[in-house]
């Protein structure tokens, strides 16, 4: 498939929190992670939407230090995309792959393929966008939507181009979820080598389940890569952490209902 057309700007000039949700996550997420930015901390707000209602994008424009961009990619536009999984895959890579997406629609509402794969897209798509509307300087934190920066958030040395969370135990993998980017022009380089990738996936209807994940393995090795502090992406929801991230699950915690309600009002 082709991408649809890309609305809205960005107007961020220093460094900014990037985010990414479709409609319903943003009713869910968007409007906390933006009052949470903008009640603990000074810097920009960049959000990019799926499918948004007018009502959203009307709330964006109204936020002081928020800029956005958005796109109506519809669910049939994932009709090629969903067929390839419509029977058991033979090869063993291809069936890790089916398996992991089945599993991701067991833990969601997914009604069908079809509705993971538009999710896959939102997941891929979040960092192609982010490429096409940042220029070589830009400095950004990209982060979940379902999020919550509890405090100002303290910039990390420029000796790396930039910063991601690597889990080193079971099943070892860079985290897509809180990627830093410190404004070097390798950090650009990198942005550009991983949206390039992900729409090549795109476009060939190749999406399963964190491949937004996969595909960084063989790309953040070649660039000049430090580890983003568990402060930054914490699911753990330590106090002393600068930004809360509700894996899965965890969104159903009462400690974590309980912070996000402080910026539901």
């Amino acid at each position: 498939m082709f991408m649809p057309p890309l609305n809205g700007k960005l107007s961020q000039k220093d460094f900014f929190i990037y985010a990414a949700c479709d409609t319903a996550y943003f009713a869910e997420f968007g409007r906390c992670i933006i009052r949470s930015i903008q009640k603990n901390s000074n810097v920009g707000i960049h959000i990019h939407l799926y499918n948004p209602t007018d009502d959203q994008i009307e709330f964006c424009s109204l936020q002081e230090n928020v800029s956005f961009t958005y796109e109506h990619v519809p669910l049939d536009f994932f009709t090629e995309a969903s067929q390839r999984w419509a029977t058991v895959p033979t090869d063993p890579v291809q069936l890790i792959r089916y398996n992991r997406t089945l599993n991701a629609m067991s833990k969601s509402n997914d009604k069908s393929i079809q509705e993971r794969m538009q999710r896959t897209y939102y997941a891929c798509a979040r960092f192609i966008r982010l490429h096409e509307i940042t220029t070589p300087g830009n400095s950004m934190l990209a982060i979940d939507a379902d999020a919550i920066v509890r405090s100002a958030i303290p910039p990390l040395p420029l000796t790396h181009d930039l910063y991601i969370h690597r889990i080193t135990k079971k099943d070892p993998r860079f985290l897509a979820g809180g990627i830093y980017l410190t404004g070097n022009a390798g950090g650009y380089s990198f942005l550009s080598e991983y949206a390039k990738t992900l729409k090549q996936h795109i476009e060939s209807n190749n999406l399963y389940w964190s491949v937004d994940q996969d595909v960084l393995e063989p790309i953040v090795p070649k660039y000049n890569f430090g580890s983003l502090p568990m402060s930054y992406i914490d699911w753990s929801m330590q106090p002393g952490s600068y930004i809360w991230t509700a894996k899965g699950k965890r969104k159903e915690l009462a400690v974590f209902i309980n912070e996000q309600q402080k910026y539901n009002s």
